[in-house]
């Protein structure tokens, strides 16, 4: 396991254990949580890289920490696209046809796997609308098709990739995955133990 540095708000340097990164959420592991409380700014050097994370939640010798995608002196080699599996409706615009209904089986910040019974082309551009929260707007991103699978009962099976997508969607997208990360994470989940409880960033 590849240990780092962080630094409390009161510049005390506590020894971390990196568990893993996926998509903007960093897993730690400290045997000393003192000064480090949620939402606080953590300076982290590794490898010779200093960068910054905030404490989104703690459960018992874990910090989970907001590390984003942008944080280019982040040890981004060992970061993975956390896909999220979900069930939720979409729509896919495509030219001179109606808007084709869609399943989205599972979201990442790289781009979406969806269910539909339409005929896409590999490598052509599509634009899919969905809603991930019934308070929150209409999601808009341009995609292409990144590879297909046939199901049974005439359905298709498509992984995508993102190709454009405005920021405020983005944003819109980042929230959703880590608000779904933090609900998955729980205790037993690489946690080491010990006497503190969970507790989360709202």
């Amino acid at each position: 396991m590849d240990y780092m540095t962080i630094l409390t708000k009161d510049h005390r340097p506590v020894t971390a254990a990196l568990h893993h990164i996926e998509g903007e959420l960093m897993n730690v592991i400290v045997k000393d949580t003192a000064g480090i409380d949620l939402g606080d700014r953590l300076t982290c050097k590794f490898e010779g890289r200093t960068f910054h994370a905030y404490v989104l939640k703690q459960e018992n010798f874990n910090l989970y920490l907001y590390l984003p995608i942008q944080e280019e002196k982040a040890p981004n080699d060992r970061r993975r696209f956390y896909r999220h599996s979900c069930q939720i409706t979409g729509h896919l615009y495509i030219k001179d046809r109606e808007p084709a209904a869609v399943s989205i089986i599972d979201i990442s910040l790289n781009g979406f796997g969806f269910i539909t019974e339409k005929s896409l082309a590999k490598e052509t551009a599509y634009e899919l609308r969905l809603q991930v929260r019934d308070e929150e707007d209409i999601l808009q991103t341009h995609i292409t098709v990144q590879n297909r699978l046939e199901l049974p009962s005439h359905l298709f099976r498509y992984g995508s990739q993102i190709k454009s997508i405005r920021e405020k969607d983005l944003l819109q997208l980042r929230k959703y995955l880590i608000n779904q990360q933090l609900r998955e994470t729980g205790a037993g989940k690489g946690a080491a133990a010990g006497g503190l409880g969970g507790r989360t960033a709202e």
